[in-house]
């Protein structure tokens, strides 16, 4: 009567206790249809568009002509079963059927891409980390997009770029029967002299969301809340540690779990701040000036945190370290894990396959771009293990087409901060939250050659879990680690034996969840 009374509170709550698959395609590519298939031919790769789709394990890559240019600026969403709703370069916002959305024309238009540099508008915008999806608190059918947007400096006689503004767009999918309508674009949020990179996290109620912006040359950031009734641009920036100053490139994160954010800048070099999910707050700051690490030039520069949120990765063009989050001094514990290997562009030596922007992908492995276009992204296979054993490979995931970008996302699937003073949007029970984790579903059951194992209801508060799965006797036939905040793992079952088996979530040895697994 108790379980069936607690399960029955579960299903009245879909917002939140169901997995979110919002970041599992990733579209992107490098001036696909600015270049044309002469060009290809003659340079001997290929442009185009492409696509990660990690609804399958390992992620599917497959070739995907959208008739969208690409840069260094990109994201997707997609809705919570992993189907895409909506993607964008930066300059316009397409729908499912690559079509742009009605209104979506024009985002970020300014100076810079009518101007001073007109293939930016036709072949993408090119900030990274500069723009980032968000669903809609208060309308399950809208979505923002928030950007940054790049100018140039008065005076400056056209060579010194900035960032004077953070801009929104909300797009409703609903309209014009589901291929969607920007209700409102280029809406200034900030107006100041703004870092570049944009970061969200989820406020500790699991619920809202927090945006971060750093103010160039202070050591301050703007931080906003989003929540029922939309922005809110907090009056007070947050303020601690060095100075931050002027930087021609910037990359940051947040950890998964929403306690540390991390901001990376080519001058001022790696920062890393306790967050507080709760009020919003940056605390407890921590600087690495670059050249004590480094004594060589960069250029392009990246930060990502293991799924553990353990581990902080820092890219510098040609060197990549390690950082344990969880010592007592992290910068002493400093590993370096990759070195640039002279890697190039087929049949073109100039072009460096270098170290770039990171993106924690929904698998558990952290993808990097290069510096430049090229066929590649690298990838951290275990970045919840320390040094070499991360198993960082150079040029390690072969792509179609050329690219420069990577998506930008945050933890869609964060969930509430329990037992919290700001854990106050349910009544749940630490019953509940218990009962909760004993839901596990397994699809398509019978099956045949693939299932997947939905572990979204995983209370990631009470730290990592793995699967396990037997056969009918008790005997164990696999084992394996489960990605944190990710939810969905797709499983190859051709080279099980047709019959009954026990599928089960475990957490230290004691089991959380199980289900049964039919094999035909």
């Amino acid at each position: 009567m108790r379980r069936s009374f607690l399960f029955a509170i579960l299903i009245t709550l879909p917002g939140l206790v169901q997995a979110q698959k919002n970041d599992y395609n990733w579209l992107t590519g490098y001036d696909s249809y600015y270049h044309n298939v002469h060009d290809s031919a003659v340079r001997g790769y290929t442009f185009g568009d492409m696509k990660l789709d990690f609804n399958d394990t390992p992620v599917a890559i497959t070739f995907d002509s959208l008739e969208m240019n690409f840069d260094k600026a990109t994201t997707t969403y997609s809705d919570s079963e992993g189907n895409i709703l909506f993607y964008t370069n930066g300059i316009y916002i397409a729908n499912a059927l690559n079509l742009p959305i009605e209104n979506s024309d024009s985002l970020n238009a300014g100076y810079i891409e009518l101007v001073w540099d007109p293939t930016i508008f036709t072949g993408g915008y090119r900030t990274p980390q500069g723009v980032i999806g968000l669903p809609s608190v208060a309308n399950s059918n809208q979505y923002y997009l928030l950007s940054s947007f790049i100018d140039i400096v008065p005076n400056s006689n056209q060579s010194e770029a900035y960032y004077p503004k953070m801009l929104s767009a909300l797009i409703d999918m609903s309209a014009n029967g589901g291929l969607g309508q920007v209700l409102y674009k280029n809406q200034p949020l900030i107006t100041d002299n703004l870092g570049a990179a944009i970061q969200c996290v989820k406020h500790g109620n699991g619920r809202d969301w927090w945006i971060l912006v750093q103010k160039r040359n202070t050591n301050c950031f703007y931080w906003m809340l989003l929540d029922t009734a939309g922005f809110h641009v907090m009056p007070d920036l947050t303020c601690t540690g060095d100075t931050i100053y002027y930087d021609q490139s910037d990359a940051s994160c947040f950890s998964p779990d929403g306690t540390k954010f991390a901001y990376l800048g080519a001058i001022s070099g790696l920062n890393i701040y306790d967050f507080d999910r709760c009020t919003g707050l940056l605390s407890d700051p921590r600087n690495l000036p670059l050249p004590s690490i480094v004594d060589s030039l960069w250029g392009g520069i990246g930060v990502s945190i293991s799924p553990n949120s353990r581990f902080l990765y820092l890219s510098l063009t040609h060197q990549i370290y390690q950082f344990d989050l969880w010592a007592d001094n992290i910068f002493s514990t400093v590993d370096t894990i990759g070195i640039y290997n002279g890697g190039h562009m087929p049949n073109t030596p100039q072009v460096e396959t270098d170290f770039f922007t990171q993106q924690l992908g929904p698998d558990g492995k952290i993808y990097m771009s290069c510096g430049n276009a090229v066929p590649y992204y690298h990838v951290i296979n275990n970045p919840d293990e320390k040094g070499t054993l991360c198993n960082f490979v150079q040029d390690g995931v072969v792509l179609p087409t050329l690219t420069i970008g990577i998506p930008n996302f945050p933890n869609y699937r964060l969930g509430s901060l329990t037992q919290s003073q700001c854990d106050s949007l349910t009544t749940f029970t630490q019953d509940i939250r218990d009962a909760k984790e004993k839901i596990l579903k397994v699809f398509p059951n019978p099956a045949n050659d693939y299932t997947t194992i939905d572990y979204g209801f995983t209370d990631w508060n009470k730290g990592p879990i793995s699967l396990e799965i037997s056969d009918a006797i008790g005997q164990i036939i696999y084992t394996q680690p489960l990605p944190m905040y990710s939810g969905f793992q797709k499983l190859n079952i051709t080279h099980f034996a047709a019959g009954i088996y026990n599928v089960s979530i475990k957490r230290s040895g004691a089991t959380i969840a199980v289900a049964k697994l039919v094999k035909q």
